[in-house]
């Protein structure tokens, strides 16, 4: 029954601290909005780093989407892919839940790109069957035959340009956007939070009305300013790699 309550006290002690540290960071953002707290600066070679970034992830994801839609043209068949290979990348998640769901959900797995037959091959056995079924001894049954197999054949061809475009240049691309940018962006939010705790803390130094008080608000700037520096360096280190990086994805 100990345990039980100083668990609950602990839990309680951390919600609280959670609590108060999103309000002083709501605080903050309002005052910064109205024009009435001061807002640290990141310095002009991290903007330029992180614009640069930023723009080359927008032309990435354009492209991207452009090329998924050169790909399969047809919008059902384009979103079956998209779910199948959302489905396919929970599987091999860290996330259990996220790897027991997708063990559920009973469909194909992946993109059906090599697998589809593209427009030419069904032009193209349509004609074949249809030459058959007239017979082979006409002149239409003939050559229906033969023009449907030609677009057989220039299906086939298409079929393995998608793949080789869909696995050497879609994918690279795709990953790049899912996996390297996703976590880009989750340091630089972490930064933004970092920043909003550190000039929450020097307002709070301002406002202190005791020598106490101003002492404790101190300690704490020191602490955020610590930790907005590991926060600004990591994500630096990020920025700076993906940008000498984009041009061999």
């Amino acid at each position: 029954m100990d345990d039980l309550g100083q668990s609950l006290k602990e839990g309680l002690g951390t919600l609280g601290s959670l609590s108060v540290k999103g309000f002083d960071r709501a605080k903050q953002f309002s005052q910064e909005k109205m024009g009435n707290a001061v807002k640290t600066e990141y310095d002009q070679e991290f903007m330029h780093l992180s614009a640069r970034v930023e723009s080359t992830k927008q032309c990435v994801n354009s492209t991207a989407n452009a090329a998924r839609n050169f790909l399969q043209p047809n919008t059902a068949a384009r979103l079956e892919d998209m779910f199948n290979e959302k489905v396919t990348a929970a599987e091999s998640s860290t996330n259990a839940n996220l790897r027991d769901l997708a063990s559920k959900i009973p469909i194909r797995r992946g993109s059906a790109m090599d697998k589809r037959p593209s427009y030419s091959e069904i032009l193209g056995n349509t004609m074949k069957k249809g030459g058959s079924e007239v017979g082979d001894q006409t002149e239409i049954g003939k050559s229906m035959i033969e023009v449907g197999t030609t677009f057989e054949k220039l299906g086939m061809l298409e079929r393995e340009i998608l793949s080789d475009v869909y696995n050497n240049f879609f994918k690279p691309f795709s990953n790049h956007l899912q996996v390297e940018w996703s976590n880009i962006a989750t340091e630089k939010r972490r930064l933004d939070l970092a920043r909003l705790d550190l000039d929450a803390a020097k307002s709070k130094v301002k406002a202190a009305r005791t020598p106490e008080t101003m002492q404790q608000n101190e300690q704490k700037v020191r602490e955020c300013q610590a930790a907005f520096d590991r926060q600004y360096e990591q994500t630096k280190i990020l920025l700076t790699d993906a940008d000498r990086k984009v041009f061999r994805v």
